[in-house]
């Protein structure tokens, strides 16, 4: 299993999904973020979708 981890705004998130487009915008490139990825899987509620043009303080990738 591999988890991608983000630093944005002195927060961490979690990058669950990365796709060209979506159905509520005509703009192309986007990010799902989970915000509350410390949460076991089925309590996750927080995720927000974000340009891929936004600009990350890091990204890492953690296998375990």
């Amino acid at each position: 299993m591999t988890v991608v981890v983000a630093r944005l705004q002195n927060r961490l998130v979690q990058v669950v999904r990365v796709a060209e487009t979506v159905g509520f915008s005509q703009d192309r490139g986007w990010v799902m973020l989970c915000l509350d990825w410390e949460q076991p899987e089925r309590k996750k509620q927080q995720f927000r979708w974000v340009p891929a043009s936004t600009r990350f303080d890091w990204v890492r990738e953690f296998a375990f």
